[in-house]
């Protein structure tokens, strides 16, 4: 009986989210016609310059899968197979441009054009991606990452028939856990991944029933003919119904998909409306934030330099590089890191590193050979003695008005040399003001980085936009 009051609960929960989230007819009928209304301009362009190229309606809004508000409008341009890319990209390009009065160019596998249009009343301004790419036969034959797509569109428009409020609830779902989207500053589900699951497991519901019970590397196949083997690395693995050696999940991260398989079970045991409820952002102040790194006794240590102009998706790899980087030359010497993470806010982008041991000692411990081993022994007591420590300076005192040499003498521990040598670096702030550009990072991150940084910590940070939403969210209270 509790079960089948839960069960009930869950419907009339999905019922409420459903008519909050799906798009009314006036919204559907909207985004249509701007769609429409760019498809006919690109043909028409087309035509009188003399291109065989034709435009078509890909993405959630040609599916109605897409949140109400929240339409992004994706339009492909298809050229030929025959055609260069370089002549794909030329033409391609100012084809969409022809029709766009604003918009700005970007980058994923080749250039496109992100623009903006109005509906025919003026009223509502769409985004929307004006992307060029090629006819190909089918989707073994790509020339580019993009040429998939109109596939995965004819994949899913066959199939989500009956199933579009199951996808919006599923996108609403993740949206409110922080893992909707599979940019890499996110990591998270895309929307195709959302359709297909919904296809596959045919509810929201019945979703959420498996997600719970996933383990590590769970593995979906809806056509039963993938190749992908993924060497253990994915934790989730979708297999690409038009390209059955890819998978569709591997943008997702080990903490989103264990934050969806969480969630699942959180919601199926006490179902409330609040899990489709984005949190209101909180913004940390500063004299928050100082108080807060005060109260829990660590260091946090910002690298921040200008933003390079490049793409999210471009931009955040390398800052996740560098990330990496950084730490382990942070730890090789000695100090302890307690977890770090980037971002970007206004034309900044900055590294963050928290720190348990950010001041050490003049002196560490430097372990050489075993004394069993002869030539070694002679080679590491040639080089630190006579004065194992402080080698470039003399230590003497003044003992009964003589000079006493204090020599550090290297001793036996263990049956190994070891010797107390001058440490480079006691503080990680000078560590990192001077070492920084050694570690690697992406080319345009690097560029930044050489062009100057700063490294400030705890009170030093000036707070610029979206800083005080991002420690938010890094202390947890987002």
């Amino acid at each position: 009986m509790m079960e089948e009051k839960g069960e009930e609960e869950i419907k009339r929960i999905c019922r409420e989210v459903i008519e909050r989230i799906r798009p009314d007819e006036e919204e559907r009928r909207k985004v249509k016609a701007v769609a429409e209304t760019i498809i006919a301009k690109l043909n028409k362009k087309a035509s009188e310059m003399g291109m065989e190229v034709y435009a078509i309606s890909v993405g959630s809004t040609a599916r109605n899968t897409w949140i109400s508000g929240e339409a992004d409008i994706d339009v492909f341009i298809m050229f030929p197979e025959g055609v260069s890319e370089e002549e794909l990209k030329e033409n391609g390009l100012a084809l969409a441009k022809s029709i766009s009065d604003r918009y700005e160019e970007r980058y994923a596998s080749h250039p496109y054009i992100h623009a903006y249009f109005h509906d025919a009343e003026g009223r509502t301004e769409y985004e929307v991606d004006l992307v060029p790419c090629f006819s190909v036969k089918a989707a073994s034959l790509l020339k580019s990452a993009v040429d998939r797509t109109p596939f995965h569109n004819e994949y899913i428009v066959k199939r989500i028939s009956g199933l579009e409020e199951e996808v919006l609830l599923l996108k609403q779902f993740l949206k409110c856990r922080g893992i909707y989207g599979s940019e890499q500053r996110r990591k998270g589900f895309s929307g195709y991944l959302c359709e297909l699951l919904s296809i596959r497991y045919s509810s929201f519901v019945e979703l959420l029933r498996h997600a719970s019970k996933w383990k590590y590397g769970e593995r979906i196949d809806i056509e039963g003919r993938g190749t992908y083997k993924g060497a253990g690395k994915d934790p989730l693995i979708v297999i690409d119904p038009v390209d059955p050696n890819r998978n569709v999940a591997a943008a997702v991260s080990l903490d989103s998909f264990c934050r969806l398989i969480d969630a699942a079970r959180d919601f199926l045991a006490c179902p409330d409306a609040s899990f489709f409820l984005l949190a209101k952002e909180k913004e940390m102040s500063k004299a928050e934030f100082v108080k807060l790194v005060k109260e829990r006794g660590t260091e946090l240590v910002m690298v921040l330099f200008e933003a390079p102009d490049v793409v999210e998706d471009v931009l955040f790899p390398q800052l996740r590089k560098a990330e990496a980087s950084v730490k382990s030359m942070i730890e090789r010497n000695g100090f302890t890191v307690y977890r770090s993470d980037v971002s970007v806010g206004g034309d900044k982008a900055f590294l963050v590193f928290e720190l348990l041991v950010w001041c050490l000692p003049e002196i560490k411990r430097h372990e050489g050979p075993p004394v069993t081993l002869k030539h070694h022994s002679e080679l590491f007591k040639s080089k630190y003695e006579p004065f194992s420590f402080g080698k470039r300076k003399a230590f003497t005192e003044k003992k009964n008005n003589s000079e006493v040499l204090l020599q550090r003498a290297v001793r036996i521990e263990n049956g190994r040399y070891v010797v107390e040598v001058e440490r480079k670096y006691t503080d990680v702030v000078d560590l990192l003001k001077h070492e920084l550009k050694s570690c690697g990072s992406g080319k345009q991150v690097s560029e930044s980085i050489n062009k100057g940084y700063e490294v400030l910590k705890n009170e030093e940070l000036m707070f610029f936009e979206g800083l005080g939403s991002f420690f938010s969210e890094f202390f947890g209270f987002g």
